[in-house]
């Protein structure tokens, strides 16, 4: 539960940052007009994956269900 909650909110902040920051939020670090130090664009390109590590998280929901809620599959 930990992994699914953890993947989604940390997208969803780091896109609101980008979204926030218009297009110089998008430059890598490193570059003369990147803005908070390319912080935000760097770790949103990193954050990216986490939704598929040890499973997507739709796998992951499923996993919740059955398991730990004791619903039955689809």
């Amino acid at each position: 539960m930990v992994k699914v909650f953890q993947s989604e909110l940390s997208q969803r902040i780091y896109n609101f940052g980008l979204n926030s920051l218009g297009l110089s939020g998008q430059l890598r670090p490193g570059s003369p007009r990147a803005q908070l130090l390319g912080e935000f664009a760097e770790n949103h390109m990193l954050i990216s994956p986490a939704s598929v590590y040890s499973g997507s998280n739709e796998i992951q929901r499923n996993i919740i269900a059955s398991r730990g809620l004791g619903l039955p599959r689809d």
